[in-house]
């Protein structure tokens, strides 16, 4: 059995990428700093070593599969009805296979190998069930992002999404950008509970954390080094300003 899988979420269109553009495509096929941004995501997962990697495809996948090959596994997720449910077409491929599974989205290309082996080593130090990768922001506009709330330990007691939060609990700095790792045997015999119980009909996969939490297990977290390895990108400003980061990272190397 393998110590780690991946699953990178990839099935979207990405209609604000595309728009204006008379022919759509994928949008973590769209070229960040001279290759596809879901590229830049893979990367990241296997300069931590790890190598067994699921991509989860849907929208125009076989522009997805053209690229990558062989070289990578696929899960199809053939409607679009939320990310755990996206998660749960990963099942057949990685149950049983391996004891952690990191789960990230593929429109997230700026993660740093540094803060994504803290996860696991951290994940792997607390024995916890669930470890996340969290932002804190001491400035800048949080509307629409799910704020993360701890207890004494340092453990995570609860995320709120943006809608639901109180104006106390709004003024939280600290916000969960998806990055997760969850313990495999749990992630697999848990993800058929999650509900479409809310205005999108879809299953969200931070409803995991809530379902862990009822169930006493420890949920831990650690922030990312540095705010901008965070940035989603949803559309074409984000992707310049993606681009920008990218390649004053490369001035800094050189």
């Amino acid at each position: 059995m393998e110590k780690y899988a991946a699953v990178i979420l990839a099935a979207g269109k990405g209609t604000r990428m595309n728009e204006g553009l008379a022919s759509p495509i994928p949008k973590v096929m769209f070229e960040l700093h001279g290759k596809p941004i879901i590229d830049w995501a893979v990367q990241s997962i296997k300069d931590v070593g790890v190598n067994r990697i699921v991509l989860v495809v849907g929208y125009k996948r076989e522009m997805i599969q053209d690229y990558f090959g062989d070289k990578l596994e696929y899960a199809i997720q053939e409607e679009q009805l939320g990310t755990g449910h996206a998660v749960a077409q990963a099942r057949l491929l990685l149950a049983s296979q391996t004891e952690q599974v990191i789960v990230f989205y593929g429109d997230s290309p700026l993660y740093t190998p540094g803060s994504i082996k803290r996860l696991m080593n951290m994940h792997e130090e607390q024995k916890a069930t669930i470890s996340m990768l969290t932002v804190v922001s001491p400035e800048g506009d949080l509307t629409g992002y799910g704020r993360v709330f701890r207890n004494e330990l340092g453990h995570v007691a609860d995320i709120i999404e943006h809608k639901d939060c109180t104006p106390e609990q709004l003024e939280c700095r600290e916000w969960n950008p998806g990055f997760y790792i969850f313990n495999s045997e749990w992630l697999w015999s848990n993800i058929s509970k999650l509900e479409a119980n809310n205005a999108q009909k879809e299953y969200y996969l931070t409803d995991m954390i809530h379902i862990a939490k009822s169930q006493g297990m420890r949920v831990c977290a650690t922030s990312v080094t540095d705010e901008n390895e965070a940035l989603g990108v949803n559309n074409q400003e984000q992707l310049k300003e993606a681009e920008e980061i990218i390649t004053n990272r490369d001035d800094l190397q050189n």
